[in-house]
């Protein structure tokens, strides 16, 4: 492995959030347990009623309004009034009581901290923790059946909300549902939930996923952790009856009401990060729902694009399958991008070993057969700042094809613009274009170059990510041809909020080696191209949004 330098570490508490990481990442005896007893009768009858009884709860929970759920206006949000939950779905402590009685006889009902910190029981022992309590609601452009297949699919799953979603395992299937479909399917399932930043480790959690039909056109999706059949005193994230109420629209459309319903002990969020988990956003049912509307709007498109080749001139139709190529090549793009977040076993985040270094982090991979990818060492480069900028400016400047020229060090001095550009009709903040960058005049020795980028929001992140294409790529992909076969790595910026007057700016670069013979060492000049990449692009982009802004 190559050399540590763990000064500074400690300013972000990244040290011990790295060491919780390597224990969570090796093999785990847990998922192996688990996916044995799960199985056994007398864990399957408990998980059995806990999910039948959690299901109940959601659905009452799901079609509630006040005063279960309050609109919070500083989170633009729905969040769950904690006083009120526990006074329907669960026993009472005698002080509680006491204070709702005080309430009902009149006392005042500007009761503070509805959602926010409590004492739970996690595992053996009372912790301090947060509640962090959502519900949300929309509208997605396919119907109720896909939906659930999607969500009882636990590699669909992972692969729509690979934002958020960093692993996902089927642990067992303890019940196959009726009537041919998922109606009454019950799984077992482990997962972590990320934020994009290696200084926020994963949320890890071990739970039940119960699907159930309501009426011809109505579906109920629950998830409930299991630490009441397997405790366990070192849990840090519990998932109360959470998940979503599927109602089937005409068209083949699908209203859904999502809850997120967690208890989470977060000791160790950086400072620089706290803001964005006091707000509630961070894993909020409002950024679960916008991830899947987001998939199925571009899944629309798609199918919209090829209705559209039908009958349509063969040099027509050939621009429309390049279109649909190039936004099948994005999905991939977003696919790669997020695998950065990914946790690996043989190799976790390090600092650079350079003076100047420790806030900027490292990783290697080989690859070897992985299709679509590059063969050979991949280095990835991560950091994370704090900006004295709005988020919603950062991710303006960052988007526009206009500006790259501003802050990529291999553009520096070229022309760059948006060749082309597809919106999403739900949000033109979500989009796909193709960056190009043109050489300066009488520069001969250099080509064209492209990015493919996509843009887009979550609630929580905005998202710049893009991914070098060469002008042939380009060419074979606009005539229509498959896109599978194109190679690519991808980068980007994730924008997080922090205070009005700020933001964190995440930047992730991948970039292929072809020096370096094994992912165990990363030789000197590697480190200083890497910190030079970082910082000189953080420079850039702080310049050129602080000379913006004074304007």
């Amino acid at each position: 492995m190559f050399p540590e330098d763990k000064s500074g570490l400690e300013h972000y508490g990244y040290l011990e959030s790295m060491q919780v990481l390597e224990r969570e990442n090796m093999p785990r005896a847990s998922d192996l347990l688990l996916s044995v007893s799960v199985c056994a009768e007398t864990y399957k009858t408990k998980i059995v009623d806990l999910a039948l009884a959690s299901s109940e709860e959601l659905r009452q929970m799901v079609q509630q309004q006040e005063p279960l759920w309050l609109f919070d206006t500083n989170k633009q949000t729905e969040v769950l009034n904690e006083v009120e939950y526990k006074r329907r779905f669960t026993h009472l402590d005698p002080t509680l009581e006491e204070i709702i009685k005080f309430i009902a006889n009149g006392g005042p009902i500007d009761m503070p901290n509805f959602n926010g910190n409590v004492d739970i029981e996690m595992g053996n022992s009372l912790i301090p923790s947060v509640i962090e309590a959502s519900r949300a609601i929309g509208i997605v452009l396919v119907d109720p059946i896909n939906l659930v297949h999607m969500l009882m699919d636990v590699d669909k799953w992972s692969y729509v909300f690979s934002n958020i979603v960093s692993k996902a395992t089927n642990l067992g299937l303890l019940l196959t549902g009726r009537d041919g479909n998922f109606n009454g399917a019950l799984q077992v399932m482990s997962a972590q939930f990320h934020l994009p930043s290696p200084l926020v480790r994963p949320r890890e959690v071990y739970f039940a996923r119960y699907s159930r039909q309501l009426d011809f056109s109505t579906w109920l999706v629950t998830d409930v952790s299991l630490e009441s059949v397997y405790p366990n005193p070192l849990v840090q994230y519990k998932r109360r009856p959470s998940g979503c109420l599927i109602h089937g629209l005409q068209s083949g459309l699908s209203l859904v009401t999502w809850v997120e319903n967690n208890v989470v002990c977060d000791g160790l969020i950086p400072e620089m990060f706290r803001q964005t988990f006091k707000s509630g956003v961070a894993f909020s049912a409002k950024r679960w729902m916008l991830t899947m509307e987001r998939h199925y709007d571009r899944y629309a498109v798609l199918q919209k694009q090829q209705n559209q080749l039908l009958g349509q001139p063969l040099q027509d139709n050939n621009v429309g399958k390049g279109q649909k190529n190039l936004m099948k090549l994005a999905e991939r793009t977003i696919k790669s991008y997020n695998t950065i977040f990914s946790s690996c076993n043989e190799n976790q985040w390090m600092p650079l070993s350079i003076h100047g270094g420790e806030d900027i982090f490292v990783k290697t991979n080989m690859n070897l057969d992985a299709p679509g990818t590059p063969r050979g060492v991949v280095v990835m480069i991560l950091t994370s700042v704090w900006l004295p900028i709005p988020q919603n400016d950062v991710f303006k400047f960052l988007r526009a094809g206009g500006n790259r020229w501003k802050w990529d060090l291999l553009s520096y001095g070229c022309m760059t613009r948006d060749a082309l550009h597809i919106p999403s009709a739900r949000d033109p903040a979500n989009s796909v274009s193709l960056v190009i960058v043109e050489p300066p005049n009488g520069r001969t020795n250099k080509s064209e170059m492209f990015y493919l980028q996509e843009s887009f929001t979550d609630s929580t992140g905005m998202y710049i990510i893009f991914a070098p294409v060469d002008a042939s790529a380009v060419q074979y992909i606009m005539e229509g041809k498959d896109s599978d076969s194109v190679d690519m790595l991808a980068s980007g910026f994730a924008v997080l909020p922090c205070t009005s007057e700020g933001s964190i700016l995440t930047m992730a670069f991948q970039l292929m080696d072809e020096e370096i013979s094994t992912p165990e060492y990363l030789p000197p000049h590697s480190v200083s191209t890497a910190n030079r990449l970082v910082s000189e692009t953080v420079s850039l982009i702080k310049a050129s949004l602080m000379f913006n802004s004074a304007f």
